[in-house]
């Protein structure tokens, strides 16, 4: 079962923030598209899956928001974007990269289950 983690934004998250954040974490890692373009995939330089990064959904209730993570947007519309890291030594990384993510589309990264 993968580590399940959200980053929260005030935009979508999209995949030149993909791209920074796996540059800024190791300049060798890979971004790739899965399904059909619903996710984006930063993968180490063998293919391995590091984080798998779901189309964001928009949220216009901020207390959806609140409910969901404990935290209140700072801007009416939140977007949720779902991550998911694998739980194998290659989870460090990942989580670093979902970090960097984060800080990219300046959002606030919440870890639902797994590494802290």
């Amino acid at each position: 079962m993968p580590h399940e983690l959200i980053v929260v934004s005030a935009r979508p998250v999209d995949v030149g923030d993909h791209l920074i954040a796996a540059v800024s974490v190791n300049p060798d890692l890979l971004v790739r598209h899965i399904w059909n373009g619903g996710a984006t995939q930063v993968c180490s330089p063998a293919g391995e899956v590091l984080l798998t990064v779901l189309r964001s959904k928009g949220f216009d209730v901020p207390e959806d928001v609140e409910r969901l993570t404990g935290s209140t947007p700072t801007t009416g519309q939140a977007f949720w974007t779902e991550l998911y890291s694998p739980m194998d030594p290659g989870a460090d990384l990942g989580f670093d990269v979902a970090r960097a993510l984060a800080r990219s589309a300046e959002g606030n990264l919440f870890v639902r289950e797994g590494i802290e």
